[in-house]
């Protein structure tokens, strides 16, 4: 046997068919768990007393507290500990050094976890587990038994500080000792920065918020460092390795979690929805000491059902997409900061406090779906997540190699079918990249550049004929009487246009009057701005709905071709695309307008958005949506049924049946993805009607979007206005028709500039 001394042995990534799957479905879970919470945060309604809102959003927010607060940080904690663990035992077996190895590590976390807090979230939990993880080395050699003492005391300290007694005295102490940094991070709060700051004045207050959350460390940071040593208990021990050698100790530990956690939670919930039942001495105990306990509980049954549940193949099936989602559980983790910071905060979509809890919920669902999908995707191609790739590159001086051996086959093949390369070899690959990456750099580029050229000579034209339409209506800038050639009328006009141009590149458009008073005066490019966004997001929410609804209606029309719903569903999509949208909009008015009669109440607003924040966005967006989608609706509906009823009736479909694949997985994995690209360009075709029937909708409702701002500026006569507004409905669509190529001719190579000069 060869010994080697550590100094000569490097620690290496784990190698993907290496890993444990069901701690990679453990950390999936997780993912979706601190999603949840999360995400009222995100929203705005962490915080928001439950008497201020309506039945459906308070049940929401009680759901995600009962099953998420304080449960799944917990679970990820266990996990990291466990990490801990399983990296010491790779350690001692390869005779490497671990511990600069695991600092190095951690440093590289906390510097990520700093740049998120600072820049993106100030909820980031990375840092906690960056600092509380060098704390965790002093561990590493305790005893087993030690381990767990030390984690149940651990646990048991945030419990103990909430007691009343001498513990109230020394929170007391505490907190005014802590006063000013929260005051600090209380006047971002008062002064709404997170709904109307730019991204300057909400970085400033980010840095104030993690310094305000760090000083109340005395409160979580035990609970984390409590379970990171029940992970590195566990991990020890190696009960997760082989699950199915524990089966007792994981039916012991999850029916006891359960019992111990749904207990406390309850006491937790309710001190949170009725804390006028519990005595004011007692309110943190059953606050913040319940839920330490119930998430402890609560996080250690939900690891143990997993594995319980994975021990059946049905379940194992359903369970194993997770298993990428949790190997890239830190891409999944920054992707949400990143994504809900633009969609709630004002320097983003500006939708802090609108949307209502159960529809963030709803929001919530949706998006960890898509991560579970586009995760699935990713790993099938290459090894790692982009920021897992990040944090080992760093760790270990050297970046891992990306791409998967499959896709590395697959690329090759695509090269020989396009340049002729004869050589399969893996060593020609290096050698023909170079030779080919030019020839598409070339052809890509020149592409763009006469998509970008094409939108910039028709961005002109509409702006000159904006001002010329303008110069030519009765009550224009001509004296009365006055009578002008054609030349005359072209000249000032064009000159203005590329004065226009010149002052939009400049951001400098003027000013506008608003308001009822007509007093006060604000950038005309904030007031485009804004109507551009709130136009976006009708937009947005109409096409969205119209997708997923006309796809899924349309593919069951389709496995059921013969039937009524078939024939009902074909008969709505003739009325949805024949229905003008003004005719639509008019039937929803007066609809609103008889049940009201009726009634008293009204159906939903018809009356455009509320300017009142705080006032939620769904109800106000339903009506304009459904008018919007209606025609897009019935066109994705119909083209879906056309498509995945032609090709229901292909040979490899019936192949794919008598191999015996069930019909769910003949229509997800064969029906469904052939017709994709037939679905992609209904949905964008459908996305260019609504934009054409966007302003009409908007006029109707009295939605402050793009059209009502075009039509006032109209009757005011400003020209910057209609410019700028018509010039950005016309990019728009221009720049969807541009992005669809551009995706056609990935997903289709054939659509692809050919090498003989033949047509696109």
């Amino acid at each position: 046997m060869r010994f080697l001394h550590s100094d000569q042995v490097q620690m290496q990534p784990v190698r993907p068919d290496r890993r444990i799957e069901v701690v990679d479905v453990l950390r999936g879970f997780a993912v979706l768990g601190i999603l949840l919470f999360n995400m009222l945060n995100f929203s705005g309604y962490l915080y928001t007393p439950l008497e201020q809102m309506s039945a459906v959003h308070r049940a929401a927010v009680i759901l995600i507290k009962f099953v998420a607060q304080a449960k799944f940080y917990t679970l990820f904690s266990f996990l990291f500990g466990w990490g801990m663990a399983i990296q010491m035992e790779r350690a001692a077996w390869r005779g490497a050094r671990f511990v600069p190895h695991y600092v190095r590590r951690l440093l590289v976390l906390l510097f990520i976890g700093l740049t998120h807090a600072i820049l993106i979230w100030d909820g980031d939990i990375l840092v906690s587990y960056a600092v509380l993880g060098l704390l965790l080395l002093l561990f590493r050699h305790w005893p087993e038994k030690a381990l767990l003492v030390a984690a149940v005391v651990c646990i048991l300290i945030p419990v103990l500080v909430s007691t009343p007694g001498p513990a109230a005295a020394f929170r007391e102490a505490y907190a005014e000792m802590t006063e000013p940094f929260r005051q600090a991070m209380m006047t971002g709060h008062r002064e709404n920065v997170l709904v109307a700051g730019s991204y300057l004045e909400v970085t400033v207050y980010r840095f104030r918020s993690v310094i305000s959350s760090y000083t109340n460390i005395i409160y979580w940071g035990p609970h984390v460092l409590g379970m990171f040593l029940l992970g590195l208990y566990v991990g020890r021990r190696k009960l997760l390795h082989d699950p199915a050698q524990h089966l007792p100790f994981f039916h012991r530990l999850m029916w006891g979690g359960f019992a111990v956690g749904l207990v406390f939670n309850l006491i937790f919930i309710t001190v949170t929805v009725s804390p006028g039942r519990i005595p004011p001495a007692y309110h943190d105990l059953a606050g913040r000491g319940a839920w330490t306990i119930a998430g402890s509980a609560l996080s250690l049954a939900y690891l143990s059902a997993i594995p319980l549940l994975y021990q059946h193949k049905t379940w194992r099936r359903r369970l194993a997409p997770l298993a990428p989602v949790g190997r890239m559980a830190l891409t999944n983790y920054l992707t949400h900061s990143v994504l809900f910071t633009l969609l709630f905060y004002g320097y983003g979509l500006g939708l802090y406090g609108q949307l209502g809890p159960a529809i963030t919920l709803v929001l919530t669902l949706v998006t960890f779906q898509a991560q579970v999908s586009l995760s699935n995707w990713w790993l099938s191609r290459y090894h790692f997540g982009p920021v897992e790739a990040l944090w080992r590159g760093l760790t270990y001086g050297t970046f891992p190699r990306m791409r998967s051996r499959s896709e590395e086959r697959a690329f090759r093949r695509a090269e020989q079918r396009e340049f002729g390369e004869p050589d399969e070899s893996p060593e020609a690959l290096p050698e023909a990249l170079p030779e080919a990456l030019p020839k598409i750099l070339s052809e890509g580029l020149l592409f763009v550049a006469r998509r970008l050229l094409f939108i910039a000579a028709v961005g002109f034209a509409i702006v000159y004929f904006c001002i010329l339409g303008m110069r030519l209506t009765p009550n224009s800038t001509a004296a009365p009487g006055r009578s002008r050639s054609a030349l005359d009328l072209a000249v000032p006009a064009l000159e203005e246009t590329f004065g226009f141009f010149g002052d939009l590149f400049q951001g400098n458009l003027g000013y506008v009057v608003e308001g009822v008073t007509r007093r006060s005066t604000v950038p005309v490019t904030e007031m485009v701005t804004g109507a551009f966004i709130r136009s976006a997001s009708l937009l947005l929410v109409a096409i969205g709905f119209a997708a997923v609804i006309g796809v899924c209606a349309g593919g069951l029309a389709a496995l059921r071709s013969h039937s009524a719903l078939a024939l009902s569903t074909l008969t709505l999509t003739v009325l949805g695309v024949s229905i003008p949208s003004f005719f639509l909009a008019l039937l929803f008015q007066v609809a609103d307008i008889k049940f009201y009669q009726r009634t008293g109440m009204g159906l939903f607003p018809v009356y455009g958005m509320s300017v009142h924040r705080t006032q939620s966005l769904l109800p106000q967006v339903i009506a304009p949506a459904l008018v919007l989608a209606a025609r897009p609706l019935a066109h994705i509906t119909r083209v879906t049924f056309v498509n995945i009823s032609e090709i229901l009736h292909r040979d490899f479909i019936r192949t794919a049946r008598s191999k015996g694949l069930t019909p769910r997985v003949v229509f997800w994995r064969h029906t469904l993805r052939n017709a994709g690209v037939s679905i992609f360009t209904a949905i964008v075709v459908s996305l260019r009607f609504a934009l054409g029937s966007l302003p009409v909708v908007e006029i109707f409702f009295t939605w402050p979007g793009i059209g009502v701002t075009m039509l006032n500026a109209i009757f005011d006569r400003d020209v910057k206005i209609v410019a700028v507004l018509a010039l950005a409905l016309g990019v728009t669509f221009l720049l969807i028709n541009f992005l669809a190529d551009l995706l056609y001719r990935v997903i289709d190579p054939r659509l692809r500039t050919a090498e003989n000069g033949e047509a696109e």
